[in-house]
């Protein structure tokens, strides 16, 4: 009882917000998707009446009430040419009927996405989107992540997540959010609430590697690459890291360390999850190759996987690995589409981190924006284990990445503006 009425009382303050401008509704939004109130309670009702969808509607109304400035950007035209090929997708797919109702899905994904693009405008409501996200996201990772490792430590943690999916799809999620939550401590100057965001990151760092998640495993010693090659102290990082894994990796047993060892063993000696894996990868392939233009259709990998399969099981499987899934889903154009968005969010961020090095007052800035990039990067090691083409976690963060480059060419053209002016 005590939970609902709590939940209850957030979903009015954040109804009540959003009525003060877009950006709330956004932040309501995006609180809403992550958060999942209606998981959090246990009556029937929230779920029942879709919030999340009502409060999009309420998002849309109020975008065009309050005369939002629409334009038509670079991304704005990739969004529009994957919705419209992802569309085509499911028209010729042979599973249009289910195909159609997850496409349905990701469009919201899409529409939002270009939302974050023209509703967040300055350093401030970056700053702002980051911790909601963050923490309507990260909360219950971290609790999770110190439960676990005060209670039970090195047991694996297998709990689904309504957003994020199983195990593998936790553990990329939570290791999105670290770099966010690290930028979150280093651009906070008030030390409680400071400390909170280091004591956020150690748990959902934890809540990733206590899911066994190989891919996860990956990503994570590729975010730890990320942040050695960038770090200007090495020492004082390398001190730093050696304290932190001195607390968490003597939880981690045994059992963990030889289920990563199945990282490095050839194809006599892989197990049942590893080869099957590359069995799924062999199919993707030949859906492509009869359907080399539009795929299978979007989101159908799984359908039509029973008519390619091999084997006598003859069950729907998951291709696990975005980059296969939109291959096989889309055909190539589609997946040239989908890594020419993901490689013009990482372009985005490097061209805004340049400019602020040009402009060192933009320090917490460009800290927000190396975060973001990390996260994507650490993402597409993940995601190559992992069906999550249409995460929408993952799409958000392409947004943030442009956000980013649109920030400091509007400081840009305002410097350049108040040069003229001083002239």
């Amino acid at each position: 009882m005590l939970r609902t009425v709590f939940v209850i009382i957030l979903i009015i303050i954040g109804a009540g917000a959003s009525f003060y401008g877009s950006f709330n509704a956004l932040m309501f939004y995006l609180w809403v998707a992550y958060f999942r109130p209606d998981t959090w309670i246990w009556s029937r009702f929230l779920i029942t009446y879709k919030l999340s969808f009502f409060v999009g509607i309420f998002l849309l109304l109020s975008t065009f009430i309050t005369r939002v400035k629409f334009r038509f950007t670079l991304f704005a035209g990739l969004l529009s040419l994957a919705s419209i090929h992802s569309l085509i997708s499911v028209v010729q797919s042979d599973y249009s009927d289910v195909a159609f109702s997850y496409w349905t899905e990701f469009i919201i994904v899409v529409v939002i996405s270009y939302l974050i693009t023209m509703l967040v405008q300055s350093e401030k409501d970056l700053k702002i989107t980051l911790t909601v996200i963050t923490l309507s996201l990260g909360l219950e990772g971290a609790k999770q992540g110190w439960f676990h490792l005060m209670l039970s430590p090195g047991s694996p943690n297998n709990n689904q997540h309504t957003v994020l999916g199983d195990n593998n799809g936790v553990a990329v999620g939570m290791l999105m959010l670290l770099p966010v939550l690290f930028a979150l401590f280093q651009t906070t100057e008030k030390k409680l609430i400071k400390y909170g965001f280091l004591f956020l990151t150690i748990g959902v760092m934890y809540r990733a590697l206590s899911t066994y998640s190989r891919g996860g495993f990956l990503a994570f010693l590729v975010m730890c690459i990320i942040y050695w090659l960038r770090s200007k102290n090495k020492l004082k990082l390398a001190i730093a890291t050696v304290l932190l894994f001195a607390l968490i990796l003597p939880t981690l047993p045994q059992a963990f360390w030889d289920r990563m060892d199945t990282i490095t063993m050839n194809s006599e000696e892989m197990d049942a999850s590893a080869a099957g894996r590359i069995y799924f990868w062999q199919i993707a392939l030949e859906m492509v190759k009869d359907n080399p233009i539009f795929g299978v259709g979007h989101r159908a990998y799984n359908d039509a996987y029973r008519v390619y399969d091999r084997t006598e099981d003859r069950i729907a499987r998951a291709v696990h690995s975005a980059w296969f899934g939109i291959l096989a889903e889309w055909g190539f154009p589609g997946i040239i589409l989908f890594l020419t968005i993901y490689s013009y969010s990482i372009y985005s961020c490097v061209k805004a981190r340049r400019w602020c090095k040009n402009n060192p007052e933009s320090k917490s800035l460009s800290i927000y924006i190396n975060s973001i990039e990390t996260s994507l990067i650490t993402a597409s090691v993940g995601i190559t284990f992992l069906a999550q083409q249409y995460l929408e976690m993952l799409w958000h963060f392409f947004a943030l990445a442009v956000v980013c480059n649109q920030i400091v060419r509007f400081n840009d053209e305002t410097e350049g503006d108040r040069q003229k002016i001083a002239i």
